[in-house]
């Protein structure tokens, strides 16, 4: 199966596109909180089947046996390879899932794209973190998967800029819209005509999707209840 590369501007709602796919909490916040790409192999087990999964990085390996683990661990791995503080690097974490509930998929999250340093970053870190996203959406068996809220004009986003200029055919790129509870009163139409392909068009398309805000989480609501 082809790899799903997950990319987006900070704050697109990258991680609840991904947590929805995936079942699991990842780590979630303001600014960039993914700081390593992530490998995310979901494996469909028999039915009930208990949930189980592994965390691989540099020499670490460890197994988990609840969802609930997951974004602790992860952050753990990012703070050893990239830092406590706010900087990104281009190793991997591989986590892998093993679950009834989930379907045979490879995602790829990388960190979501930043426009300006804040204080603790390097002065490039959007050229970094750019650098490491064209490493892993340019691979032609690399499915992109470009998440952009539906409070933001498509025609500015860097993200989609970026999956352009290695697939300008867009034969390889699908379009995930984020937060339509937050579309302007009066701007419906403009989304419509997003996800009919007359804006920029794609070959794969658009999706709309509504999936847990931070609201919903500090409210414990879970996925279902969220959509």
């Amino acid at each position: 199966l082809p790899a799903i590369a997950v990319i987006g501007d900070q704050s697109s709602g990258k991680s609840s596109v991904l947590e929805a796919l995936s079942g699991v909490g990842l780590p979630r916040g303001s600014g960039i909180v993914t700081r390593c790409p992530l490998e995310l192999k979901l494996k469909k087990a028999k039915k009930e089947t208990e949930w189980k999964a592994t965390i691989r990085y540099e020499d670490e390996y460890k197994e988990l046996t609840s969802p609930s683990e997951v974004e602790k661990e992860i952050r753990t791995a990012q703070n050893a390879m990239a830092g406590s503080g706010k900087g990104i690097s281009d190793k991997l974490i591989s986590l892998e899932i093993e679950s009834d509930n989930v379907p045979d998929l490879t995602l790829i999250d990388l960190p979501g794209i930043a426009r300006v340093a804040v204080q603790g970053q390097p002065y490039d870190i959007g050229e970094q973190i750019k650098k490491l996203i064209r490493k892993f959406i340019e691979k032609e068996e690399t499915i992109n998967l470009v998440v952009v809220p539906c409070n933001v004009d498509i025609a500015t986003t860097e993200a989609l800029k970026m999956a352009q200029d290695v697939d300008q055919s867009g034969e390889r790129t699908l379009g995930i819209l984020t937060k339509p509870d937050l579309v302007d009163k009066g701007a419906e139409q403009n989304i419509v005509d997003v996800v009919n392909n007359m804006v920029i068009p794609l070959k794969k398309g658009y999706m709309i999707v509504k999936c847990r805000g931070q609201q919903d989480i500090n409210e414990n609501l879970t996925l279902a209840e969220a959509t």
